[in-house]
């Protein structure tokens, strides 16, 4: 690697710590063209580790943020955190229900569907 491209590297991971990791952002304040990241990102080890670190580093500021939500109260923030971390203590945003019937898996449902006139009614399989 040349002294030039090598300079160019560094300021391009300097400008993705001060934009948090966002390429467009780094690359426009470092004026090194996405194409160049990329090709960079994709062949050069240590470059790719040092911006998969800024990754981390972002994902913390994220999460910390999440906490601030949390510790002021914001209920989005709550129910999110719980919906996803919570999983061992029933907070689930979907739930699986499995059907049995002595001991067996049910595995056809009928319904019935009224019509609210007349008296006439049809029955569905799913």
């Amino acid at each position: 690697m040349s002294k030039k491209e090598h300079i160019k590297k560094k300021m391009l991971i300097e400008s993705l710590e001060n934009s948090l990791g966002i390429v467009s952002t780094a690359c426009n304040k470092a004026n090194i063209s996405r194409s160049s990241f990329y090709k960079w990102y994709k062949e050069d080890e240590e470059f790719r580790n040092k911006v998969d670190e800024i990754d981390n580093v972002k994902l913390d500021f994220v999460e910390s943020q999440l906490f601030k939500n949390i510790q002021n109260q914001k209920e989005r923030s709550i129910i999110f955190y719980l919906q996803h971390k919570g999983h061992k203590r029933g907070y689930i945003h979907r739930q699986d229900i499995n059907l049995t019937s002595n001991d067996e898996e049910i595995k056809k449902i009928e319904i019935e569907i009224v019509k609210s006139k007349g008296n006439s009614s049809t029955t569905e399989e799913s």
